[in-house]
């Protein structure tokens, strides 16, 4: 799994949905941000996209960058 993006629907991550997807690289979510469970996302290092005019974003979630998706490579 390199990439994945999540709908808007989902509302949450839970706990080790990721954990230790080390080729995860870009996770992107269409939606507001989601709660996340402890270790989402722990042994993997994706950065997180988020479409501009989504709520409750910061400039990062579980300790991994947050970007627009008009900033994906």
């Amino acid at each position: 799994l390199t990439s994945i993006t999540i709908p808007d629907s989902v509302t949450s991550i839970g706990e080790n949905a990721f954990f230790t997807c080390r080729g995860l690289s870009a996770v992107t979510f269409l939606g507001d941000a989601p709660k996340i469970e402890d270790n989402a996302f722990k042994e993997s290092s994706p950065t997180i996209y988020r479409k501009p005019d989504a709520k409750g974003w910061g400039d990062t979630l579980a300790d991994r960058p947050v970007k627009l998706i008009s900033e994906k490579p």
